[in-house]
């Protein structure tokens, strides 16, 4: 039997590269680009999933990250990404899969929702997980 260690974690501000020329303007709401990952100021869109409000005021070079303090705190949890349909970095703010009790995947055919993607790293994705009986997965 193979066991591993859970990571979560509480979060209730992300720091993220704002797109290149974006204007945040603090108190404005900020959602993240389903499409591509980014990070925009939220506008009239159905790829877009607002999060939270920018902390700051300044104009996207695609290098500067904006802080932005989210909605309501969330859980998240990092997961494998797997090999097979991996998660990318442009895949944040888009639902991903289960690919295996520790894994996630983007591949939806046959596989159960695990949640939205927050977060890829080199070890792995974080995930805030859509769970429980009362739980609704929000837009794909």
């Amino acid at each position: 039997m193979a066991e591993r260690k859970v990571r979560t974690a509480k979060w209730s501000r992300i720091e993220r590269i704002l797109n290149t020329g974006a204007i945040a303007e603090k108190g404005n709401v900020a959602a993240f680009n389903k499409a591509n990952g980014t990070l925009v100021v939220s506008a009239v869109a159905a790829t877009l999933h607002p999060v939270g409000f920018f902390e700051d005021s300044f104009t996207g070079d695609g290098v500067r990250k904006a802080k932005v303090r989210l909605f309501s705190e969330i859980d998240v949890a990092l997961f494998g990404n797997a090999a097979v349909g991996p998660v990318a970095d442009d895949d944040v703010g888009s639902v991903c899969y289960l690919s295996s009790s520790w894994e996630v995947t983007m591949t939806a055919t046959g596989a159960s929702v695990a949640g939205r993607v927050w977060g890829v790293q080199p070890d792995g994705v974080w995930v805030q997980i859509f769970g429980g009986p009362t739980s609704v997965a929000l837009d794909e």
